[in-house]
Protein backbone atom coordinates (compact mmCIF):
# COMPACT_ATOMS: atom_id res chain seq x y z
CA UNK A 1 0.00 0.00 0.00
CA UNK A 2 1.50 3.40 -0.91
CA UNK A 3 2.63 5.73 1.85
CA UNK A 4 -0.19 8.03 2.87
CA UNK A 5 -0.19 11.56 4.23
CA UNK A 6 0.64 11.69 7.94
CA UNK A 7 -1.09 14.14 10.27
CA UNK A 8 0.57 15.19 13.53
CA UNK A 9 -1.35 16.87 16.36
CA UNK A 10 0.08 18.82 19.29
CA UNK A 11 -1.59 20.18 22.45
CA UNK A 12 -5.19 19.81 21.31
CA UNK A 13 -7.63 19.08 24.12
CA UNK A 14 -6.49 15.99 26.08
CA UNK A 15 -3.96 15.16 23.35
CA UNK A 16 -0.42 16.29 24.07
CA UNK A 17 0.87 14.81 20.84
CA UNK A 18 -0.43 12.30 18.33
CA UNK A 19 0.40 11.02 14.88
CA UNK A 20 -2.00 9.40 12.44
CA UNK A 21 -1.87 8.01 8.92
CA UNK A 22 -5.24 7.52 7.25
CA UNK A 23 -6.21 4.21 5.71
CA UNK A 24 -9.19 3.48 3.52
CA UNK A 25 -10.77 2.67 6.87
CA UNK A 26 -9.35 4.35 9.97
CA UNK A 27 -10.53 3.28 13.42
CA UNK A 28 -9.83 5.26 16.59
CA UNK A 29 -10.84 3.52 19.81
CA UNK A 30 -10.37 4.57 23.41
CA UNK A 31 -12.07 5.53 26.61
CA UNK A 32 -14.07 8.70 27.13
CA UNK A 33 -12.26 12.05 27.29
CA UNK A 34 -9.09 10.80 25.62
CA UNK A 35 -9.19 13.31 22.76
CA UNK A 36 -10.85 11.35 19.96
CA UNK A 37 -13.41 14.04 19.14
CA UNK A 38 -10.81 16.81 19.40
CA UNK A 39 -8.67 14.98 16.88
CA UNK A 40 -11.53 14.33 14.45
CA UNK A 41 -12.78 17.93 14.64
CA UNK A 42 -9.28 19.31 14.04
CA UNK A 43 -8.70 17.07 11.05
CA UNK A 44 -12.13 17.88 9.64
CA UNK A 45 -11.50 21.61 10.02
CA UNK A 46 -8.20 21.44 8.13
CA UNK A 47 -9.54 19.27 5.31
CA UNK A 48 -12.67 21.38 4.89
CA UNK A 49 -11.05 24.83 5.17
CA UNK A 50 -7.62 24.49 3.54
CA UNK A 51 -8.69 25.70 0.09
CA UNK A 52 -9.58 29.10 1.47
CA UNK A 53 -7.12 29.44 4.34
CA UNK A 54 -5.14 31.42 3.52
CA UNK A 55 -5.86 32.76 0.02
CA UNK A 56 -3.63 30.92 -2.44
CA UNK A 57 -2.80 34.12 -4.33
CA UNK A 58 -1.69 35.83 -1.11
CA UNK A 59 0.34 32.77 -0.15
CA UNK A 60 2.14 32.62 -3.50
CA UNK A 61 2.82 36.37 -3.48
CA UNK A 62 4.37 36.02 -0.04
CA UNK A 63 6.65 33.20 -1.19
CA UNK A 64 7.75 35.14 -4.28
CA UNK A 65 8.62 38.15 -2.12
CA UNK A 66 10.80 35.85 -0.04
CA UNK A 67 12.69 34.84 -3.18
CA UNK A 68 11.10 31.43 -3.69
CA UNK A 69 10.42 30.09 -7.15
CA UNK A 70 6.66 30.01 -7.67
CA UNK A 71 4.78 30.69 -10.92
CA UNK A 72 3.74 34.23 -11.74
CA UNK A 73 0.40 33.93 -13.48
CA UNK A 74 0.47 37.32 -15.19
CA UNK A 75 1.88 35.67 -18.35
CA UNK A 76 -0.68 32.88 -18.16
CA UNK A 77 -3.45 35.43 -17.76
CA UNK A 78 -2.34 37.22 -20.92
CA UNK A 79 -2.05 33.98 -22.92
CA UNK A 80 -5.47 32.78 -21.83
CA UNK A 81 -7.09 36.08 -22.79
CA UNK A 82 -5.48 35.88 -26.25
CA UNK A 83 -5.71 32.22 -27.25
CA UNK A 84 -7.51 30.44 -24.40
CA UNK A 85 -4.56 28.18 -23.58
CA UNK A 86 -1.30 28.29 -21.64
CA UNK A 87 1.43 25.67 -21.19
CA UNK A 88 4.72 25.65 -19.28
CA UNK A 89 7.24 22.93 -18.34
CA UNK A 90 7.25 21.48 -14.84
CA UNK A 91 10.22 20.08 -12.92
CA UNK A 92 9.82 17.31 -10.39
CA UNK A 93 12.27 18.67 -7.81
CA UNK A 94 10.68 22.10 -8.02
CA UNK A 95 7.22 20.63 -7.45
CA UNK A 96 8.47 18.72 -4.43
CA UNK A 97 9.89 21.86 -2.84
CA UNK A 98 6.80 23.90 -3.63
CA UNK A 99 4.49 21.29 -2.10
CA UNK A 100 6.52 21.15 1.10
CA UNK A 101 6.74 24.94 1.43
CA UNK A 102 3.05 25.48 0.72
CA UNK A 103 1.92 22.73 3.09
CA UNK A 104 4.09 24.02 5.93
CA UNK A 105 2.77 27.57 5.50
CA UNK A 106 -0.82 26.45 5.14
CA UNK A 107 -0.96 24.30 8.29
CA UNK A 108 1.01 26.87 10.30
CA UNK A 109 -1.50 29.60 9.46
CA UNK A 110 -4.40 27.20 10.03
CA UNK A 111 -3.07 26.26 13.47
CA UNK A 112 -2.56 29.88 14.46
CA UNK A 113 -5.67 31.53 13.05
CA UNK A 114 -8.31 28.97 12.07
CA UNK A 115 -8.07 26.17 14.63
CA UNK A 116 -9.94 28.08 17.38
CA UNK A 117 -12.72 28.83 14.87
CA UNK A 118 -13.18 25.10 14.25
CA UNK A 119 -14.16 24.74 17.92
CA UNK A 120 -15.90 28.14 18.05
CA UNK A 121 -13.55 29.05 20.86
CA UNK A 122 -11.09 31.77 21.82
CA UNK A 123 -7.49 31.54 20.65
CA UNK A 124 -6.23 31.58 24.25
CA UNK A 125 -7.79 28.13 24.65
CA UNK A 126 -5.37 26.81 22.02
CA UNK A 127 -2.10 28.62 22.92
CA UNK A 128 0.35 25.96 21.72
CA UNK A 129 -1.96 23.84 19.57
CA UNK A 130 -0.92 22.83 16.08
CA UNK A 131 -1.38 20.32 13.31
CA UNK A 132 1.43 19.28 10.98
CA UNK A 133 1.17 17.47 7.65
CA UNK A 134 3.86 15.15 6.29
CA UNK A 135 3.26 14.56 2.59
CA UNK A 136 3.42 11.30 0.70
CA UNK A 137 6.83 10.17 -0.53
CA UNK A 138 5.90 10.61 -4.19
CA UNK A 139 5.62 14.36 -4.83
CA UNK A 140 4.97 14.21 -8.54
CA UNK A 141 1.33 14.72 -9.35
CA UNK A 142 1.51 14.68 -13.16
CA UNK A 143 -1.47 12.92 -14.67
CA UNK A 144 -3.33 12.83 -11.34
CA UNK A 145 -4.63 16.37 -10.88
CA UNK A 146 -7.27 18.07 -12.95
CA UNK A 147 -9.03 20.94 -11.22
CA UNK A 148 -11.78 23.07 -12.71
CA UNK A 149 -12.70 26.46 -11.30
CA UNK A 150 -16.41 26.34 -10.64
CA UNK A 151 -18.24 28.65 -13.03
CA UNK A 152 -15.08 30.13 -14.50
CA UNK A 153 -14.65 27.77 -17.49
CA UNK A 154 -11.03 27.28 -16.50
CA UNK A 155 -9.18 23.99 -16.22
CA UNK A 156 -5.69 23.45 -14.88
CA UNK A 157 -3.88 20.13 -14.82
CA UNK A 158 -0.43 18.59 -14.70
CA UNK A 159 0.39 16.18 -17.53
CA UNK A 160 3.49 15.04 -19.40
CA UNK A 161 5.75 17.21 -17.23
CA UNK A 162 3.81 20.31 -18.21
CA UNK A 163 1.39 22.67 -16.56
CA UNK A 164 -1.56 23.10 -18.91
CA UNK A 165 -4.31 25.67 -18.47
CA UNK A 166 -7.25 26.05 -20.80
CA UNK A 167 -10.23 28.38 -20.91
CA UNK A 168 -13.37 28.30 -23.02
CA UNK A 169 -14.33 30.98 -23.83
CA UNK A 170 -11.14 33.01 -23.44
CA UNK A 171 -11.51 35.25 -20.35
CA UNK A 172 -10.46 38.90 -20.17
CA UNK A 173 -7.10 39.53 -18.56
CA UNK A 174 -7.52 40.66 -14.95
CA UNK A 175 -6.16 40.48 -11.42
CA UNK A 176 -9.12 38.27 -10.54
CA UNK A 177 -8.07 35.78 -13.24
CA UNK A 178 -4.57 35.65 -11.77
CA UNK A 179 -6.08 34.99 -8.33
CA UNK A 180 -8.16 32.11 -9.66
CA UNK A 181 -5.11 30.62 -11.41
CA UNK A 182 -3.15 30.79 -8.15
CA UNK A 183 -5.95 28.97 -6.37
CA UNK A 184 -6.07 26.27 -9.02
CA UNK A 185 -2.32 25.78 -8.95
CA UNK A 186 -2.22 25.30 -5.18
CA UNK A 187 -5.28 23.02 -5.26
CA UNK A 188 -3.68 20.88 -7.98
CA UNK A 189 -0.43 20.61 -6.04
CA UNK A 190 -2.05 19.60 -2.76
CA UNK A 191 -5.50 18.32 -3.65
CA UNK A 192 -4.47 14.67 -3.59
CA UNK A 193 -3.23 15.02 -0.02
CA UNK A 194 -6.41 16.56 1.43
CA UNK A 195 -9.53 14.45 1.02
CA UNK A 196 -12.93 16.13 0.85
CA UNK A 197 -14.53 15.41 4.23
CA UNK A 198 -18.10 14.81 5.32
CA UNK A 199 -18.68 14.53 9.05
CA UNK A 200 -21.39 13.05 11.24
CA UNK A 201 -20.73 14.55 14.66
CA UNK A 202 -21.80 12.99 17.94
CA UNK A 203 -24.43 15.75 18.22
CA UNK A 204 -26.21 14.57 15.04
CA UNK A 205 -29.00 12.96 17.09
CA UNK A 206 -30.35 16.29 18.26
CA UNK A 207 -30.04 18.25 15.03
CA UNK A 208 -33.24 16.89 13.51
CA UNK A 209 -35.01 17.89 16.72
CA UNK A 210 -33.86 21.49 16.79
CA UNK A 211 -32.86 22.70 13.32
CA UNK A 212 -36.32 24.21 12.77
CA UNK A 213 -35.92 26.20 15.99
CA UNK A 214 -32.50 27.30 14.76
CA UNK A 215 -34.10 28.51 11.52
CA UNK A 216 -36.70 30.40 13.54
CA UNK A 217 -33.98 32.06 15.62
CA UNK A 218 -32.08 32.97 12.46
CA UNK A 219 -35.19 34.52 10.93
CA UNK A 220 -35.78 36.51 14.09
CA UNK A 221 -32.22 37.78 13.85
CA UNK A 222 -32.75 38.95 10.28
CA UNK A 223 -35.97 40.68 11.27
CA UNK A 224 -34.26 42.53 14.12
CA UNK A 225 -31.48 43.72 11.84
CA UNK A 226 -33.94 44.87 9.22
CA UNK A 227 -35.72 46.96 11.85
CA UNK A 228 -32.52 48.88 12.56
CA UNK A 229 -33.43 51.42 9.94
CA UNK A 230 -32.65 54.62 11.76
CA UNK A 231 -29.10 55.81 11.30
CA UNK A 232 -28.91 56.74 14.96
CA UNK A 233 -29.63 53.17 16.03
CA UNK A 234 -27.09 51.80 13.56
CA UNK A 235 -24.43 54.05 15.00
CA UNK A 236 -25.18 52.85 18.51
CA UNK A 237 -25.46 49.15 17.68
CA UNK A 238 -23.27 46.96 15.50
CA UNK A 239 -25.28 44.16 13.84
CA UNK A 240 -22.04 42.34 13.12
CA UNK A 241 -21.42 41.92 16.85
CA UNK A 242 -24.96 40.59 17.22
CA UNK A 243 -24.51 38.14 14.36
CA UNK A 244 -21.20 36.93 15.74
CA UNK A 245 -22.63 36.34 19.21
CA UNK A 246 -25.73 34.64 17.83
CA UNK A 247 -24.00 32.30 15.41
CA UNK A 248 -20.70 31.37 17.11
CA UNK A 249 -22.05 28.90 19.64
CA UNK A 250 -21.39 25.67 17.81
CA UNK A 251 -18.18 24.03 16.65
CA UNK A 252 -17.73 23.94 12.87
CA UNK A 253 -18.59 20.22 12.45
CA UNK A 254 -21.88 20.76 14.28
CA UNK A 255 -22.68 23.89 12.26
CA UNK A 256 -21.96 21.97 9.07
CA UNK A 257 -24.23 19.12 10.20
CA UNK A 258 -27.01 21.64 10.83
CA UNK A 259 -26.50 23.20 7.39
CA UNK A 260 -26.52 19.77 5.75
CA UNK A 261 -29.79 18.81 7.44
CA UNK A 262 -31.29 22.17 6.52
CA UNK A 263 -30.28 21.69 2.86
CA UNK A 264 -31.58 18.12 2.45
CA UNK A 265 -34.81 19.26 0.71
CA UNK A 266 -32.58 20.93 -1.94
CA UNK A 267 -29.96 18.17 -2.18
CA UNK A 268 -32.58 15.43 -2.62
CA UNK A 269 -32.71 16.47 -6.29
CA UNK A 270 -29.09 15.36 -6.69
CA UNK A 271 -27.88 11.84 -7.25
CA UNK A 272 -24.78 10.45 -5.56
CA UNK A 273 -21.89 9.36 -7.75
CA UNK A 274 -22.26 6.04 -5.92
CA UNK A 275 -26.03 5.79 -6.30
CA UNK A 276 -25.68 2.65 -8.43
CA UNK A 277 -24.08 0.92 -5.45
CA UNK A 278 -27.33 1.37 -3.44
CA UNK A 279 -25.28 1.89 -0.28
CA UNK A 280 -28.16 3.72 1.39
CA UNK A 281 -30.11 0.45 1.31
CA UNK A 282 -27.93 -0.69 4.19
CA UNK A 283 -29.37 2.07 6.37
CA UNK A 284 -32.91 1.14 5.29
CA UNK A 285 -32.34 -2.47 6.30
CA UNK A 286 -31.00 -1.55 9.73
CA UNK A 287 -33.86 0.86 10.44
CA UNK A 288 -36.61 -1.22 8.81
CA UNK A 289 -37.65 1.96 7.08
CA UNK A 290 -36.51 4.84 4.93
CA UNK A 291 -36.38 8.63 4.84
CA UNK A 292 -38.19 11.24 2.80
CA UNK A 293 -37.78 14.97 2.26
CA UNK A 294 -41.02 16.70 1.36
CA UNK A 295 -41.08 20.46 1.02
CA UNK A 296 -39.01 21.74 3.92
CA UNK A 297 -39.81 18.77 6.17
CA UNK A 298 -38.05 15.46 6.81
CA UNK A 299 -39.87 12.20 7.49
CA UNK A 300 -39.12 8.65 8.52
CA UNK A 301 -41.27 5.94 6.94
CA UNK A 302 -41.27 2.87 9.14
CA UNK A 303 -42.00 -0.65 7.93
CA UNK A 304 -42.13 -2.06 11.46
CA UNK A 305 -45.89 -2.64 11.16
CA UNK A 306 -45.89 -5.31 8.53
CA UNK A 307 -49.53 -4.78 7.65
CA UNK A 308 -49.10 -1.05 7.05
CA UNK A 309 -46.25 1.43 6.77
CA UNK A 310 -46.48 4.57 8.86
CA UNK A 311 -44.89 7.94 8.21
CA UNK A 312 -43.81 10.32 10.97
CA UNK A 313 -41.81 13.57 11.12
CA UNK A 314 -38.15 12.75 11.64
CA UNK A 315 -38.00 14.56 14.98
CA UNK A 316 -40.57 12.05 16.33
CA UNK A 317 -38.58 9.02 15.17
CA UNK A 318 -36.30 6.97 17.42
CA UNK A 319 -32.82 8.24 18.24
CA UNK A 320 -31.30 5.50 16.09
CA UNK A 321 -33.38 6.55 13.07
CA UNK A 322 -32.45 10.21 13.62
CA UNK A 323 -28.77 9.34 14.02
CA UNK A 324 -28.56 7.54 10.68
CA UNK A 325 -30.67 9.98 8.66
CA UNK A 326 -27.75 12.16 7.51
CA UNK A 327 -25.78 9.07 6.50
CA UNK A 328 -28.74 7.91 4.42
CA UNK A 329 -29.14 11.24 2.62
CA UNK A 330 -25.37 11.61 2.13
CA UNK A 331 -25.02 8.18 0.53
CA UNK A 332 -28.09 8.69 -1.65
CA UNK A 333 -27.46 12.23 -2.86
CA UNK A 334 -23.89 13.55 -2.31
CA UNK A 335 -21.30 10.79 -1.80
CA UNK A 336 -18.39 10.61 -4.24
CA UNK A 337 -15.40 8.33 -4.52
CA UNK A 338 -12.54 9.74 -2.50
CA UNK A 339 -14.82 11.44 0.04
CA UNK A 340 -13.60 11.01 3.61
CA UNK A 341 -16.64 10.06 5.70
CA UNK A 342 -15.95 10.85 9.37
CA UNK A 343 -18.36 9.40 11.94
CA UNK A 344 -18.07 10.06 15.65
CA UNK A 345 -19.27 6.91 17.45
CA UNK A 346 -21.36 5.40 14.64
CA UNK A 347 -22.67 2.70 16.99
CA UNK A 348 -24.45 5.20 19.26
CA UNK A 349 -28.11 4.27 19.92
CA UNK A 350 -27.80 1.08 17.83
CA UNK A 351 -28.57 -2.35 19.26
CA UNK A 352 -25.86 -4.99 19.03
CA UNK A 353 -27.33 -6.66 15.94
CA UNK A 354 -27.35 -3.33 14.08
CA UNK A 355 -23.81 -2.57 15.20
CA UNK A 356 -22.79 -5.73 13.37
CA UNK A 357 -24.79 -4.71 10.29
CA UNK A 358 -23.17 -1.28 10.44
CA UNK A 359 -19.71 -2.85 10.37
CA UNK A 360 -20.66 -4.65 7.14
CA UNK A 361 -22.00 -1.38 5.68
CA UNK A 362 -18.76 0.44 6.53
CA UNK A 363 -16.80 -2.26 4.70
CA UNK A 364 -19.07 -1.84 1.66
CA UNK A 365 -18.46 1.91 1.71
CA UNK A 366 -14.71 1.30 1.62
CA UNK A 367 -15.02 -1.17 -1.26
CA UNK A 368 -17.14 1.38 -3.16
CA UNK A 369 -14.33 3.96 -3.03
CA UNK A 370 -15.12 6.04 0.05
CA UNK A 371 -12.61 6.61 2.80
CA UNK A 372 -14.04 6.16 6.29
CA UNK A 373 -12.80 7.34 9.69
CA UNK A 374 -14.65 6.36 12.84
CA UNK A 375 -14.22 6.76 16.57
CA UNK A 376 -15.79 3.96 18.54
CA UNK A 377 -16.43 2.32 21.90
CA UNK A 378 -18.04 -0.75 20.35
CA UNK A 379 -16.48 -4.16 20.80
CA UNK A 380 -19.18 -5.63 18.53
CA UNK A 381 -18.27 -3.23 15.70
CA UNK A 382 -14.55 -4.04 15.98
CA UNK A 383 -15.08 -7.78 16.18
CA UNK A 384 -17.30 -7.80 13.08
CA UNK A 385 -14.79 -5.67 11.13
CA UNK A 386 -12.15 -8.21 12.16
CA UNK A 387 -14.39 -11.03 10.89
CA UNK A 388 -14.60 -9.26 7.53
CA UNK A 389 -10.81 -8.92 7.45
CA UNK A 390 -10.41 -12.65 8.12
CA UNK A 391 -13.00 -13.42 5.41
CA UNK A 392 -10.83 -11.54 2.89
CA UNK A 393 -8.01 -14.10 3.24
CA UNK A 394 -7.72 -16.73 0.49
CA UNK A 395 -8.75 -19.58 2.80
CA UNK A 396 -10.70 -22.32 1.00
CA UNK A 397 -12.88 -22.85 4.07
CA UNK A 398 -14.13 -19.25 4.05
CA UNK A 399 -16.83 -20.08 1.50
CA UNK A 400 -18.35 -22.61 3.88
CA UNK A 401 -18.18 -20.12 6.78
CA UNK A 402 -19.89 -17.45 4.65
CA UNK A 403 -22.65 -19.89 3.81
CA UNK A 404 -23.10 -21.02 7.40
CA UNK A 405 -23.18 -17.55 8.96
CA UNK A 406 -24.97 -15.62 6.24
CA UNK A 407 -22.20 -13.56 4.66
CA UNK A 408 -22.17 -12.58 1.01
CA UNK A 409 -19.21 -13.19 -1.29
CA UNK A 410 -18.37 -9.48 -1.19
CA UNK A 411 -18.45 -9.24 2.63
CA UNK A 412 -14.75 -8.74 3.17
CA UNK A 413 -12.24 -6.06 4.13
CA UNK A 414 -8.56 -6.04 3.23
CA UNK A 415 -6.21 -5.73 6.20
CA UNK A 416 -3.92 -3.50 4.14
CA UNK A 417 -6.70 -0.92 3.79
CA UNK A 418 -7.19 -0.49 7.56
CA UNK A 419 -5.41 1.71 10.11
CA UNK A 420 -6.31 1.42 13.80
CA UNK A 421 -5.36 3.49 16.85
CA UNK A 422 -6.07 3.72 20.56
CA UNK A 423 -6.41 7.17 22.12
CA UNK A 424 -4.72 6.93 25.50
CA UNK A 425 -2.31 8.79 27.76
CA UNK A 426 -2.49 11.98 25.71
CA UNK A 427 -1.50 10.34 22.44
CA UNK A 428 -2.48 7.79 19.77
CA UNK A 429 -1.06 4.28 19.91
CA UNK A 430 -0.98 2.49 16.55
CA UNK A 431 -2.51 -1.01 16.63
CA UNK A 432 -1.34 -4.04 14.70
CA UNK A 433 -3.61 -4.86 11.76
CA UNK A 434 -2.99 -8.18 10.04
CA UNK A 435 -4.94 -11.03 8.47
CA UNK A 436 -6.55 -11.72 11.87
CA UNK A 437 -7.86 -8.16 12.11
CA UNK A 438 -7.18 -5.20 14.40
CA UNK A 439 -5.51 -5.87 17.73
CA UNK A 440 -7.29 -3.34 19.98
CA UNK A 441 -6.67 -4.58 23.55
CA UNK A 442 -8.61 -1.79 25.26
CA UNK A 443 -11.87 -3.70 24.70
CA UNK A 444 -10.51 -7.15 25.57
CA UNK A 445 -9.03 -5.87 28.84
CA UNK A 446 -12.40 -4.49 29.94
CA UNK A 447 -14.25 -7.67 28.90
CA UNK A 448 -11.66 -9.84 30.69
CA UNK A 449 -12.06 -7.84 33.92
CA UNK A 450 -15.85 -8.11 33.98
CA UNK A 451 -15.64 -11.84 33.13
CA UNK A 452 -13.15 -12.40 35.93
CA UNK A 453 -15.44 -10.57 38.36
CA UNK A 454 -18.44 -12.58 37.17
CA UNK A 455 -16.55 -15.87 37.50
CA UNK A 456 -15.34 -14.98 40.98
CA UNK A 457 -18.84 -14.05 42.12
CA UNK A 458 -20.28 -17.20 40.56
CA UNK A 459 -17.71 -19.39 42.30
CA UNK A 460 -18.37 -17.61 45.58
CA UNK A 461 -22.12 -18.15 45.14
CA UNK A 462 -21.61 -21.89 44.55
CA UNK A 463 -19.33 -22.24 47.59
CA UNK A 464 -21.76 -20.41 49.89
CA UNK A 465 -24.63 -22.66 48.81
CA UNK A 466 -22.59 -25.86 49.06
CA UNK A 467 -21.28 -25.03 52.51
Amino acid sequence: MPVSTVFKFKSIGPLSHAEMELGQLTVIAGRNNTGKTYLVYTLYGLLDMWRGWPSASVLLDEKRRNGMSFPDFSGASKALSRVGHFSAPLFRDSLKTQRQVLTKSLVRDFSKHALPDVFSSRSENFPNSSIEVVLRDDPYVAGRSSIRALGSNLELHFADHHLNISANPAPPESDELQRILSDLYVWALLGNEFDTPFILSAERFGISLFFRELDFTRNQLVEVLQNLAEEEKRNKFSPYVFIDKATSRYAKPIKDNIDFTRDIPVNRKKSSELSQEKLFEGVKEMMAGYYQASGDDLFFVSKARKEKRFKIPLHLASSSARGLSDLYFFLRHLAKKGHLLMIDEPESHLDTANQIELARLLARLVRAGLKVLITTHSDYLIKELNNLIMLSSPNPNNDEIRKTYGYGESDCLSASSVKAYIAENGTLTACVVDELGMDIPVFDETIDRINQTSNALSENFKKSHNA
